[in-house]
């Protein structure tokens, strides 16, 4: 089931890091910090949640053709990485909540 990344901003409190949000959408939600489980174990078209706020976060994101990134509990990312997620297309979005709440909320609508 696709999601829209606008249809959950509010509901995770997010907020958008990257330069364009568009239309971008998601099917399902993977949770990971061990970037190499990750890329074992994510399927393409999912939203990464972590809270590794590193280059690598970005290129797993687009190995994996994941659209978008939300890094949990107020996890910044360096201005080197919005950029690089602008160039890939990806969205990176920032949210007070954990993890857990974020998948909640997620799965609530």
């Amino acid at each position: 089931m696709y999601m829209q990344v606008l249809d959950i901003l509010d509901k995770i409190k997010g907020e958008v890091l990257t330069k364009k949000v568009t239309n971008a959408t998601f099917d399902g939600v993977y949770a990971g910090d061990l970037l190499s489980h990750v890329m074992a174990h994510a399927k393409e078209n999912n939203l990464f949640l972590t809270i590794m706020a590193n280059m690598n976060a970005i290129a797993v994101a687009s190995l994996l053709d994941m659209p978008v990134i939300v890094f949990a509990e107020d996890t910044k990312p360096s201005s080197e990485m919005i950029s690089k997620a602008d160039d890939e297309k990806i969205v990176i979005i920032s949210t007070k909540y954990n993890v857990v709440d974020v998948i909640r909320k997620i799965y609530e609508l």
